[in-house]
């Protein structure tokens, strides 16, 4: 592994297809933190040779490569003593079983089926390239935004939820003043949904966006929300523990005596 002038961060490198690496442009944070260096094959054989050449940290290959498949690819790379520690994670079809099943046979890492979803690649290649995967701590938030009989639907994740709104990073620009549907689970409780209206949208570093969004409406009577323990937080009228305060959302000064916390 190679070590980046300068910076104590090692540069891991990771062989990736063509199509993988489009459809991953805004790529999750923790990679662009990490240091990691993507080298493209446009090819199976060239995966191979990246793979012989470079000392990468993984493969992350789309099925159906030109020249050699990527089971094939996975299948040559186990067999050299050189290159059969490194893991392989092929991106392909759900359908026929067979393809999967071929590539579990070859021996690689993980296999998930298109279309691939950030969400569930990012934990993957932290846990593979042996990244903190600060998102895994995160709660998961479903947003929805309706254009006249369109739906349109985004995944983000937030550290920040109060009774008065919740502060989400997400992959897509909304826009100030919209409002939108939330929904989100906290524990074993059943989901939540709320609606909120989004009152600010901050551009982020890793180039997502930090949403800030007031809660219109809150189903009573209580929510339940984890910061180590498992702590009470109840809507306005009830007893409540309070959890630390942190930074608030534009319009929240009501609030500013509401109970809060880090998830």
């Amino acid at each position: 592994m190679q070590l980046d002038e300068g910076s104590r961060n090692p540069i891991r490198v990771v062989v990736v297809s063509e199509e993988i690496l489009e459809r991953l442009r805004p790529f999750p944070s923790l990679l662009r933190r990490a240091n990691v260096r993507f080298l493209l094959a446009y090819s199976g054989s060239e995966a191979l040779t990246l793979a012989g050449a470079s000392d990468p940290a993984l493969l992350l290959l789309d099925y159906a490569l030109p020249v050699l498949r990527a089971d094939e690819v996975c299948r040559e790379l186990k067999a050299s003593p050189k290159l059969s520690g490194i893991p392989v994670v092929i991106v392909g079809p759900a359908f026929p079983p067979e393809f999967e099943l071929s590539c579990r046979k070859a021996g690689c890492a993980a296999y998930l089926p298109t279309p691939v979803e950030i969400s569930a690649l990012a934990p993957l290649l932290a846990r593979l390239l042996g990244l903190p995967n600060r998102e895994e701590s995160r709660l998961p938030v479903l947003l929805s935004v309706t254009y006249g009989m369109v739906i349109s639907q985004s995944l983000g994740r937030s550290r920040d939820l109060s009774l008065a709104g919740i502060q989400v990073r997400s992959l897509t620009r909304f826009q100030k003043g919209f409002c939108v549907n939330l929904r989100f689970s906290l524990g074993e409780e059943a989901p939540v949904t709320a609606l909120g209206e989004i009152v600010r949208v901050m551009p982020t570093e890793e180039g997502d966006y930090d949403v800030g969004i007031r809660f219109v409406g809150l189903p009573a009577p209580a929510l339940r929300v984890r910061h180590g323990q498992v702590l009470e937080v109840r809507l306005p009228g009830a007893e409540g523990r309070r959890a630390p305060a942190s930074a608030q959302l534009e319009g929240e000064e009501d609030a500013a005596r509401e109970p809060r916390a880090r998830l």
